[in-house]
């Protein structure tokens, strides 16, 4: 079966129509988006509100058992995961939106399996520019 590929141009216009649909590793997203190539407006706001979520789910329930009793401790542990699991649906839709605004970006996500293009029938589609990659270093294992 043969591979299609494509390059940049190719997936904006493709995505725009809804030819293509991208699918984000949520696990990888928050490094994408921390990463040199992420938009640095996207940065802060993602440290932020992980850091948030983690706070409410470790440290403060224990100070707020001691201090306040069970039902604020557990209020703010499931408030933290509330927010933990918002933060990384956020950080999939920044690697998306940085994808459709920078080749880099693009590049960088699909090199190191971040993100899955496939096209209406499922079939998935590759960059050229990884295709060259395979080529002239051997295929990723």
């Amino acid at each position: 079966m043969d591979k299609k590929l494509i390059d940049y141009q190719q997936f904006l216009q493709g995505y725009k129509t809804g030819e293509f649909a991208v699918l984000v590793n949520k696990s990888k997203a928050g490094d994408f988006v921390m990463s040199k190539f992420g938009d640095k407006h996207n940065k802060p706001a993602h440290l932020f509100f992980t850091w948030l979520g983690i706070i409410l789910i470790l440290p403060l329930p224990i100070i707020l058992l001691i201090f306040y009793g069970w039902i604020h401790a557990v209020g703010s542990f499931i408030i933290g995961l509330m927010i933990n699991s918002a933060a990384r649906k956020s950080a999939s839709q920044f690697v998306l939106q940085n994808m459709l605004e920078s080749e880099d970006f693009w590049d960088y996500v699909l090199l190191h399996k971040g993100a899955i293009i496939q096209d209406k029938q499922g079939n998935e589609i590759t960059s050229e520019f990884l295709d060259r990659m395979a080529e002239k270093y051997g295929e990723p294992k």
